[in-house]
């Protein structure tokens, strides 16, 4: 999976830093990938994440920039799905 580096911490200081274009992003609890998104604004669906504290494990971040972020979501998804068995924790809760 490309989406997994580098790795940012997960703070509203860094976070800032994000790209305001659209892609995907990945949030991660330390080593373990929990959730993977998509955005149109990567930057501003991780300060939504910060804001609402609605994934509170997390502890880094990675993004990707993608013209067609819904088709790489799902993309990633099933990759992740096809190795692991499941989806990432977060997406799991949130289906």
């Amino acid at each position: 999976m490309p989406i997994e580096d580098p790795r940012y911490h997960f703070t509203a200081v860094i976070a800032y830093g994000a790209p305001s274009n659209s892609g995907v992003y990945a949030l991660w609890q330390d080593r373990e990938l929990i959730y993977i998104g998509r955005a149109a604004s990567i930057r501003q669906l991780l300060i939504d994440h910060l804001e609402k504290r609605d994934i509170r494990e997390a502890t880094h971040y990675s993004w990707e920039l993608s013209l067609r972020p819904l088709e790489r979501e799902a993309e990633l998804l099933e990759q992740f799905r096809k190795r692991h068995g499941h989806l990432p924790r977060c997406n799991a809760e949130a289906a």
